[in-house]
């Protein structure tokens, strides 16, 4: 029932209406606040506070300052910050930032696209081209990471195919959030639902597009011009229960992810 109460607010959000910081209560979670960032050579200040805060590049190249950290992120590279944390941001592009609850001291980290890319152990293929299944999954943060609650990663489906498939849900462990990028005008259709009959969300998802996940299945098709790529943060529910693979697959379409 929880579920259903939660699944009734409003979780599909244009980019413009995710400039400003949408709380969890606002897309139909507990614990996970997102926001889009447009940096346009002014200087943005990002603070921590009392939550983990993760930092995605979908568009352009910025430059990033915290304490004893600084450097060039560009599309698809994450800055992790700890709790009471900051970073001053500038250049010109798009970030998507993501907080979680955290109450333990992590440690600030610069995530490079190519580092993940390269590790097989992070960069896994799904599915197939003949059933139309085939992604690029890259877990930048994955439980062997320190963080509390996240796991963060960005999906490249194949033009015309499907991602998360076979649909699969989290239960009472994670809610998710997604980010659509790098599409141009492209477009992809994201389903959410528990009871197929009576669908949370059925939506036309394109670039910078935030859908927020509290429960049920979740797979999305790809338009065949560009795909569907998207960034998923999940956020577990239990601290430090992180387990990327710990899901329930709906079992007609298949009884795990391939």
């Amino acid at each position: 029932m929880m579920k259903r109460v939660l699944n009734m607010a409003k979780l599909h959000f244009r980019p413009e209406e995710a400039q400003n910081r949408l709380e969890p209560y606002e897309i139909g979670l507990k614990y996970t606040s997102v926001q889009r960032l447009k940096c346009d050579g002014k200087t943005i200040l990002v603070q921590s506070a009392d939550e983990e805060t993760c930092l995605v590049v979908a568009e352009g190249e910025i430059r990033y300052k915290a304490t004893d950290h600084s450097g060039t992120a560009g599309i698809c590279d994450m800055v992790y910050l700890p709790v009471n944390g900051g970073a001053e941001l500038s250049g010109s592009g798009i970030v998507m930032r993501y907080g979680a609850p955290c109450s333990r001291k992590t440690q600030f980290a610069f995530i490079p696209f190519r580092e993940v890319d390269a590790d097989p152990e992070r960069h896994k293929v799904y599915g197939s081209s003949e059933q139309g299944t085939r992604r690029d999954v890259w877990n930048f943060i994955d439980e062997k990471f320190d963080s509390s609650r996240f796991l963060v990663g960005i999906c490249y489906g194949a033009s015309g195919g499907w991602t998360a498939w076979p649909p699969h849900e989290h239960g009472e462990k994670r809610e998710e959030v997604y980010t659509y990028f790098g599409m141009q005008d492209g477009f992809g259709l994201q389903c959410v639902y528990t009871e197929m009959g009576r669908p949370d969300q059925v939506s036309l998802v394109q670039n910078g597009d935030v859908i927020s996940i509290a429960g049920g299945y979740h797979p999305n098709v790809g338009c065949p011009k560009t795909g569907i790529r998207y960034i998923f943060c999940m956020v577990s529910i239990v601290p430090e229960d992180r387990r990327f693979m710990d899901l329930s697959t709906q079992l007609i379409y298949g009884d795990r992810l391939e």
